[in-house]
């Protein structure tokens, strides 16, 4: 099966970001460039394993390895990492997805492990294919669906070329998203998904903070606002003259 590049750009979207950079108190300051086998040199938002959580949510391993591997989230799923641009471009490989599809295994047929959507990160796909995963052999759809694979023991799928306008599923029926080759026949679903896909992942830097210290980041009027953050709490207690006793456990 013939790879798509996966694209991941890491947008840094907003002017805040460049007024912190600035100060003595940019919180990523310490955060070093370093340097990753055959990939060159990586630097943030992207990390190690020994860096500390403020130095970026992705996690590169292996770099002393013949093959390298990143985390889109720390403590999530790997995949296999080809390459970095310096446009912040990645290329990668879920290997768990590609033996399911080299092996026509109906075990392809779930929804991918990626990071959910969260204040200061999210990720949005590209090149998916809508499949409609239904365990009622006799189901009907509003519109006719030109495809189907029926070669799986406890439900089948269907799907269509024309994505515009889509149907509601059935209520026996689950929608899954995943990558797709458009370069390969549509008429074999295992050549037409791929293990490799085209997504962006967007960082807006003063939420990573404000999630790094413990508060909840919320867009007002189109700024970021951090909200019961440790550095809040602390301003409040100095303000109450409490000093520097420890905050109480919520």
């Amino acid at each position: 099966m013939a790879p798509v590049p996966l694209l991941v750009f890491f947008a840094l979207f907003h002017p805040l970001l460049i007024c912190a950079s600035k100060e003595d108190g940019w919180p990523f300051k310490n955060c070093l460039p370093f340097n990753c086998g055959k990939l060159g040199e990586i630097k943030f938002p992207f990390t190690n394993k020994t860096s500390p959580e403020k130095c970026g949510p992705c996690v590169v391993d292996g770099c002393d390895e013949d093959s390298q591997r990143i985390q889109l989230e720390r403590g999530g799923k790997w995949f296999v990492l080809h390459n970095i641009s310096q446009a912040n471009t990645i290329s990668i490989t879920d290997e768990y997805l590609r033996r399911h599809l080299n092996s026509n295994s109906c075990d392809s047929f779930n929804n991918l492990s990626l990071p959910a959507s969260v204040p200061y990160f999210s990720i949005l796909e590209f090149s998916n294919l809508t499949l409609f995963k239904c365990t009622d052999p006799s189901v009907s759809f509003p519109q006719h669906l030109e495809f189907n694979y029926t070669g799986c023991k406890n439900f089948s799928i269907y799907y269509t070329r024309n994505t515009s306008t889509l149907p509601s599923p059935p209520p026996t029926c689950s929608i899954l998203q995943l990558p797709v080759n458009k370069t390969e026949s549509y008429g074999d679903i295992f050549r037409l998904l791929t293990a490799t896909f085209s997504i962006e992942v967007f960082l807006l830097f003063p939420c990573y903070h404000c999630y790094l210290q413990r508060g909840k980041c919320h867009i007002i009027e189109g700024k970021p606002e951090c909200i019961h953050s440790i550095e809040e709490s602390k301003k409040l207690r100095l303000k109450l003259g409490l000093g520097n006793l420890p905050p109480r456990n919520v």
